[in-house]
């Protein structure tokens, strides 16, 4: 079998795609989900009586966890590597230079925000769920960072190991103040 070249489009897509559903775990606080009956009342028991909640939120978390992470790590091993051309790259460019990314993430806090607001009386988890929501912003953000070239810094203090010492031949002496 050929060893194909992925494509970097189709990974960042993935990556953010799969950053979205694990982001939708925040859906799932609002979804009214039943207990199930359990024989007592200890840890385990509430466990069991909650397993259908549990199922409902982590599915979407780990599946999107594991969907963006392997991506992003496959297109960041590509890009290290030198796997793909600039003209490849190219779409990558533009689709993680949207402004789509940054207004998603301040629209996604603010309803967070809100459902926090409004749901703190009655539940604990809305601020645990509130950084899930910051998912797809920082993994766009991350691959963002790592396709775009850095600048070179012009002067300014570049090579701290090449300073040599303070030296002075007046040290100890009282300061000479110029008369004007």
């Amino acid at each position: 079998m050929e060893d194909r070249k992925p494509n970097p489009k189709l990974l960042v897509t993935w990556a953010i795609a799969g950053a979205f559903l694990a982001a939708s775990t925040w859906l799932m606080s609002f979804v009214p989900i039943p207990r199930l009956h359990a024989n007592g009342c200890g840890f385990w028991d509430v466990l069991w009586m909650n397993r259908l909640r549990f199922v409902a939120f982590f599915t979407p978390f780990t599946l999107g966890l594991a969907i963006s992470f392997g991506a992003e790590r496959r297109f960041k091993r590509g890009f290290l590597s030198d796997l793909w051309s600039e003209a490849e790259l190219e779409p990558v460019k533009v689709l993680l230079a949207y402004p789509i990314w940054t207004s998603a993430s301040l629209i996604l806090m603010g309803i967070g925000l809100l459902a926090m607001i409004s749901t703190a009386p009655r539940t604990h988890f809305s601020g645990v769920l509130f950084y899930i929501l910051l998912i797809p912003s920082q993994t766009a953000m991350r691959l963002r960072q790592l396709v775009t070239p850095r600048a070179n810094p012009t002067g300014g203090l570049i090579d701290w190991q090449n300073f040599k010492p303070i030296h002075s031949d007046q040290w100890g002496q009282p300061p000479v103040h110029s008369s004007e």
